[in-house]
């Protein structure tokens, strides 16, 4: 998340601009993609990206660990030989 000023917090999670414009100490506004979604608790919002932005990061390295491991599995059977007597 980016603080921009000291009002406005900024974030992409799963490929959504999340806005956040406090218009307090406890309240901010929501948009989304720059649509305005309503008022909300800055503390709970804020903690709630965080808690989305570290799951995205986790799911982006999953992601990246199944890749290296499809292609170490790739080159592996592409390397194989295949006996043709039968035990």
């Amino acid at each position: 998340m980016i603080k921009l000023g000291d009002r406005t917090f900024v974030s992409y999670i799963t490929e959504k601009r999340v806005k956040v414009v406090a218009l307090d100490e406890r309240t901010g506004k929501l948009y989304i993609n720059d649509e305005y979604k309503g008022r909300c608790d800055l503390d709970f919002i804020l903690n709630k990206i965080k808690e989305l932005e570290l799951q995205e990061e986790n799911r982006r390295w999953l992601f990246e660990d199944e890749r290296k491991l499809y292609n170490e599995l790739s080159e592996i059977i592409k390397n194989q030989i295949i006996s043709s007597n039968s035990e």
